[in-house]
């Protein structure tokens, strides 16, 4: 049976590379052993309501966690906490849940009160959700309803978009996404524009990756990701070059608080295993992004691919810069 430690080991290694154009998934292995889907569990801090203890989220303050229904069938899982305005939503990596934002690494057995989402719950409302396709901490499979794969970017933000209108979220957001959650905030951000206040990517994919590597590299990647994508087809698998290619088609995203984050420890994203053959161009990728948004570049994360889990203090100081710029937290 698979470990929470040791599943989260094997999406570091499997997965490493999430956000920028790898569908970077679940080993076999651990599949099989992940077992059914786990129930939905609200906040440990929550007391259960009736809604929530029929599996459906009720809107309103407090802890909050349960199913969404976004029509069409769907319903997506949500979990939120805290009080104020902005409200913070967190975006994961590819084939990620949302309860990944609630464990660090002083303790990756058990849920952590230093983790980013109970952390940033002091201050402001924070909500985070499972996409179709994502597994859990221990390796259990997402709450949401599954569908057809690969996904893009846009269809990313068509359901989160559609999950906080029909939950009755407040904006206006600040959307903290991770690894591909980077792109899925950044093409979030430019698509509602006037609903988001401030933007923080944590080692995040962007379309200035597929800039910053070879074209020959780019390509035989990409055929990598769909060869991996057919092989997994229960598993979240984005199609990054129509991503981009919608993503270009948008408008720029306008002057807003920023940060990007950049982890310090290489790691083997193109996975062939060499972790320093292209990282310059990883690196490269994201000081393009941080040019175009005037953003704040925090390169000393003291962290692999994991940012928020390896320095979850450093994510939540820059969050709380954006939520209260002038009070602090």
């Amino acid at each position: 049976m698979t470990t929470r430690r040791s599943a989260r080991d094997a999406r570091v290694r499997i997965r490493a590379g999430t956000g920028a154009a790898v569908a970077l998934l679940l080993p076999a292995a651990m599949l099989a052993c992940a077992g059914p889907p786990a129930p939905t569990t609200a906040p440990t801090t929550a007391e259960t309501s009736d809604a929530e203890a029929s599996g459906a989220f009720e809107p309103g303050g407090g802890d909050r966690s349960g199913l969404v229904d976004i029509g069409g069938s769907r319903e997506l899982y949500l979990q939120c906490s805290g009080s104020g305005s902005p409200t913070v939503v967190l975006i994961s990596g590819a084939g990620v849940a949302a309860d990944n934002w609630q464990y660090d690494d002083a303790d990756p057995s058990e849920p952590s009160n230093s983790a980013v989402y109970p952390e940033t719950a002091r201050f402001t409302r924070v909500c985070a959700y499972d996409r179709p396709g994502t597994r859990q901490w221990e390796g259990a499979a997402g709450r949401s309803t599954v569908v057809a794969q690969p996904t893009t970017t846009q269809a990313d933000t068509a359901d989160l978009h559609a999950l906080l209108t029909a939950a009755d979220v407040a904006g206006p957001y600040v959307v903290v996404g991770h690894s591909l959650g980077g792109l899925i905030a950044t093409t979030f951000a430019r698509t509602y524009p006037d609903e988001v206040s401030g933007i923080v990517l944590i080692d995040p994919g962007s379309q200035y990756l597929q800039t910053a590597l070879p074209a020959d590299v780019w390509t035989a990647w990409m055929q990598s990701v769909a060869e991996t994508a057919q092989q997994n087809p229960d598993s979240e698998s984005p199609d990054y070059p129509a991503s981009i290619t919608g993503l270009e088609a948008t408008p720029p995203l306008p002057s807003m608080p920023a940060v990007v984050f950049s982890a310090d420890q290489p790691f083997d994203y193109l996975g062939i295993g060499d972790a320093d053959a292209y990282w310059p161009n990883w690196l490269e990728s994201h000081a393009l992004l941080a040019a175009s948004l005037s953003a704040t570049h925090i390169t000393q994360t003291n962290s692999g691919h994991f940012v928020a889990n390896a320095s979850p203090a450093l994510v939540v100081e820059q969050i709380c810069s954006i939520v209260m710029p002038a009070a602090g937290c």
